[in-house]
C-alpha cells in the first residue's frame, strides 16, 4: 500500500508540469503567420487547400475570435476621387459594380476631389470615428472588412 502511494506522489507531480508547447511570436513570423492578426478560423481552412501540415503551427500562432474584438459602425463613407480611380483597379471595380449596394446602405461612395481610396467609419452621429486607407485592397478584402466591421 506505501510503495502505492509513493510511486503516486513521484509520478503525479511530473504529469501536473506538463505544458502546452506554444510558438513565440518571431517563429510564427518565421513560419510565415501574422500572430497579431491571424484568426484561428482560417487556420481550418487550411484543409481545403491540402496544407493540413501547417495546421498545427498555425493554431498556435492565431489569435481566437472572441479575443480579436473591434468597435461595430452603423455606416462606411468609401471616399474616392474619380480621376485617381483608375489607379486602383480593384477599388475602381467595387464601385463601379455598385458593390456598396449589397450593404443595404450601410456602404456609400462619395467623390472627394483628390483624395486616395479610403474608408471613412462613421457613428449613428454622421461623425467619423476612424478613417483607413484602403488603396491597396482588392474587391474581396473590402467585402470581409465591410461585413466584418459593420452593425
Amino acid at each position: 500500500m506505501w510503495v502505492l502511494l509513493l510511486l503516486a506522489a513521484v509520478i503525479s507531480p511530473g504529469f501536473s508540469q506538463v505544458e502546452e508547447y506554444k510558438i513565440d511570436v518571431d517563429e510564427c513570423k518565421a513560419a510565415g503567420f501574422n500572430p497579431e492578426t491571424l484568426k484561428c478560423g482560417l487556420c481550418e481552412r487550411l484543409s481545403d487547400y491540402h496544407l493540413e501540415t501547417l495546421m498545427s503551427d498555425c493554431q498556435q500562432c492565431c489569435m481566437k475570435e472572441e479575443e480579436f474584438k473591434h468597435n461595430k459602425y452603423p455606416i462606411a463613407i468609401l471616399e474616392v476621387c474619380e480621376c485617381n480611380l483608375a489607379r486602383f483597379p480593384q477599388v475602381q471595380a467595387f464601385v463601379h459594380k455598385d458593390m456598396a449596394r449589397q450593404f443595404g446602405g450601410k456602404v456609400r461612395v462619395k467623390h472627394v476631389r483628390g483624395v486616395r481610396p479610403q474608408v471613412a467609419l462613421k457613428d449613428a452621429d454622421f461623425k467619423t470615428m476612424e478613417t483607413l486607407s484602403v488603396e491597396k485592397w482588392d474587391t474581396d478584402t473590402l467585402i470581409d472588412f465591410f461585413n466584418q466591421w459593420l452593425e
